[in-house]
Order: structure tokens, then sequence, then C-alpha cells
């Protein structure tokens, strides 16, 4: 069952698509990523850090969010 995107979710694609192409790879040469578990890529760790400060969510309620859009989180 598909679900319709929420404006958050458009929100952020649309924010992913401002950045620089290369925003991974510099996420990587300056260790913002480098220990990859539950959050697989870099714009997954933006993801949280978004929903956590953008949008100024609990930390139970972002594990939450992103578990709803993604994959469970602790």
């Amino acid at each position: 069952m598909l679900r319709a995107p929420q404006p958050v979710d458009l929100a952020f694609e649309a924010f992913l698509k401002e950045l620089p192409p290369e925003y991974a790879t510099m996420a990587r040469e300056f260790a913002v990523f480098a220990r990859p578990r539950k959050l697989k890529t870099p714009a997954q760790l933006l993801q949280v850090v978004m929903l956590s400060c953008g949008l100024d969510q609990a930390l139970r309620t972002t594990a939450g969010s992103f578990t709803r859009l993604e994959e469970r989180i602790t």
C-alpha cells in the first residue's frame, strides 16, 4: 500500500535538491557520516537532524517519525 507524500517529506526532498551534488561525498570526507548503522545514507542522517532540530521534535517523536518513513531506530 502506497502512502501519500506528506508536506514534510516534500519539503525534505526539495531541501536535498538544493544541496550540492557532492554533499554525500563531503559528509564522508569530513567524517560527519563515518559509521553507518541504522542510518544508511547521509540523506537519512540529514533527515533525522532536520526532524529533531528543524521541526523541534522530541527524540522519541523523531525516532517514531523516521520509523514511519524508513526504518526503526531507537
